[in-house]
């Protein structure tokens, strides 16, 4: 159910702390009036005096232990109370928010215009709605820009999800608890056309079609790789891997199933990227002749599978390359191979071969123009550099907060053209073995 918010709510934790003193103090007068017209005690002067310091010394423990919930215990806990207390700080954020701002109207001291603004939550899901006033009122612009949704993403230490528009007003949907939206790795439900990332969170690759992971040593960028590996498996057996740097990655072509599609040496690479390309080819050559009789469509209309190429450590694979020298065949090799990237990245999408690109740290020089602009869903893994959020999402003005200081796993992501939201990564429990887990996963598409 929708809550208003008032002016007055600015203080609405004061209000809760002054009702509970009151009511302390209105209980502790009656009790010793009570006793005293019963007879049950008799206070002296010194009597009365330590009784109110007591009663003061209560109060003041009170008045810590309210502050303490209200602040700290609030944010660790979940249940009514607990629930009460964030709602209660929410709603006191967003009236200071509008008054800060002057959103309102006042004469002589008297409120005459405050927005219509309302808010409703969703503990469980870690999700908050808050409605806003398009009704032509002067402040209407600051509301329906996103001005000041940007302002309560920083209040609220939320991430703006979705706007609605509907009569008179706008409906925005925040996550202020990322980590209730996270799976676990091991209960990843993909299907054809879909990989799950976040709760309420599916990279479409048919529409966000081609990917970039980046993100520094210890962020989680290697988790996340191996768990959309993971999915890609059970739903497709068309999946090359690239590891330049012979690591976790590489050693997957110690896997039975996996012979002859894992490649780590910068020979091995050229040649799958040089294969990955002549396939996809192929494949157009093939629908030329369906769609020469009238019909039209993409691969899926014409029950082509989809073919992956994930290209981890991209970065490194550049710079093993450029120190190459002109006379070098590896160079040659590989400038074929760039080439025909490009082309994949471009022509792909139609076609049904997809690349996802993993590296640390993207730049102009590392990740050509020709592939990045062809990258539509994105992803950063911790937080980045200010340069490198404005490389990977160029088009949005979003201002990156780190999620947590004590978790991994999280990070920023832009799917299409959609806003960028933070989310946490699927969680990788204690034990975890990538061998086993990728076999799992073949054997579940085997299975299916």
């Amino acid at each position: 159910m929708y809550r208003k918010i008032k002016y007055q709510d600015q203080g609405l934790a004061k209000k809760l702390l002054k009702r509970s003193l009151s009511f302390l103090l209105v209980l502790y007068l009656l009790i010793i009036i009570l006793a005293l017209v019963k007879g049950l005690v008799t206070i002296s002067l010194m009597t009365g005096i330590v009784l109110l310091i007591l009663f003061l010394f209560l109060e003041g423990s009170l008045l810590f232990g309210l502050r303490y919930l209200y602040k700290n215990w609030s944010q660790a806990h979940t249940g009514r109370f607990a629930n009460y207390l964030r709602a209660l700080e929410f709603r006191e954020l967003l009236a200071l928010l509008v008054v800060s701002q002057g959103l309102y109207d006042e004469d002589d001291g008297e409120i005459v215009y405050f927005p219509k603004m309302a808010i409703k939550f969703d503990f469980k899901a870690g999700r908050l709605f808050l409605q806003e006033p398009v009704d032509g009122n002067k402040y209407m612009e600051r509301f329906s820009n996103g001005l000041f949704d940007k302002a309560v993403e920083t209040a609220l230490l939320a991430d703006r999800e979705t706007t609605e528009f509907k009569k008179n007003k706008l409906i925005s949907t925040f996550a202020f608890d990322p980590i209730k939206f996270r799976y676990k790795l091991t209960n990843l439900e993909p299907e054809k056309g879909k990989l799950q990332i976040s709760k309420g969170i599916d990279w479409k690759y048919d529409s966000a079609y081609n990917a970039l992971i980046s993100g520094n040593v210890g962020t989680g960028k290697s988790y996340m790789i191996f768990a959309i590996l993971g999915q890609l498996l059970t739903v497709t057996k068309f999946v090359e891997i690239i590891d330049p740097k012979r690591s976790d990655l590489a050693s997957l072509k110690y896997i039975e199933e996996l012979k002859g599609h894992v490649h780590s040496t910068q020979i091995e690479i050229n040649e799958a990227v040089l294969t990955f390309y002549d396939e996809m080819m192929e494949r157009a050559k093939k629908m030329e002749k369906i769609k020469a009789k009238g019909q039209i469509g993409t691969y899926k209309d014409y029950n082509f599978a989809p073919h992956f190429l994930i290209f981890d450590e991209f970065g490194a694979y550049n710079q093993m390359n450029e120190r190459l020298s002109f006379s070098d065949p590896l160079k040659e090799s590989y400038d074929k191979a760039m080439s025909c990237l490009a082309e994949i990245a471009m022509l792909g999408r139609e076609l049904g071969f997809y690349i996802i690109i993993g590296m640390q740290r993207p730049s102009a020089d590392s990740l050509p123009t020709s592939i990045r602009g062809q990258l539509n869903f994105r992803l950063i893994m911790g937080m980045p550099r200010p340069e490198i959020g404005r490389m990977v999402f160029p088009d949005s003005e979003k201002e990156l907060r780190p999620l947590s200081n004590d978790l991994k796993g999280w990070g920023f992501l832009q799917v299409g053209n959609d806003e960028v939201r933070s989310f946490f990564a699927p969680e990788v429990e204690k034990g975890f073995h990538l061998h086993d887990y990728i076999r799992q996963q073949i054997a579940k598409r085997e299975k299916g």
